[in-house]
């Protein structure tokens, strides 16, 4: 499965790379996150519950960070377990001034992952927009605690209010594209 997308972050490029390199914060951001640890620099295992259809289950997993080159860029080894499945990948994150706004960022993505075991019966599509939902509560999390950030408050954080967040941001996307 092919990922790749772009997303601007209301927030300069050192703040944004702070964010995605914090284990603690990250940890608040990714959907179903129960645990997030680090390792070694470029290190982490952690433990994330997914559910897409039917298929509901726990998985464990390490993640290490390669070609990283701050606050530009680094790329991602993914291998993940779990009793429904497995989750084999590679992706990449970039970071720049987005042209619109200098002050805010553009974060690029790219990745390849494999998906197998049980997980397959709901099939392919069903896994891409599962992968695109998740994705989208991921960056909305990340504009909240940005925005947070810069009022000097916590954002809160959750499954509902994430995907609330995602919805929204939909909603206005849709909006935006008939002007």
């Amino acid at each position: 499965m092919k990922i790749t997308g772009e997303q601007v972050m209301p927030a300069a490029r050192q703040q944004v790379w702070e964010l995605f390199n914090d284990p603690r914060r990250l940890a608040r951001l990714i959907p179903g996150c129960e645990k997030l640890e680090q390792l070694a620099p470029d290190e982490f295992t952690g433990t994330i519950i997914v559910g897409i259809a039917a298929v509901k289950g726990v998985y464990a997993g390490k993640l290490k960070l390669d070609e990283i080159r701050p606050p530009d860029h680094y790329k991602m080894l993914v291998d993940g377990k779990g009793k429904q499945g497995f989750m084999r990948g590679f992706g990449t994150l970039d970071l720049e001034p987005a042209t619109a706004n200098p002050r805010h960022t553009l974060v690029k993505y790219a990745g390849d992952v494999q998906v197998g075991g049980p997980l397959m019966q709901v099939g392919q599509r069903v896994i891409d927009s599962a992968a695109k939902m998740l994705l989208g509560q991921f960056f909305a999390a990340a504009e909240a605690e940005l925005k947070a950030d810069a009022a000097g408050k916590v954002a809160r954080q959750g499954f509902f209010i994430n995907f609330w967040r995602y919805m929204l941001n939909v909603i206005r996307s849709l909006f935006r594209r008939n002007v």
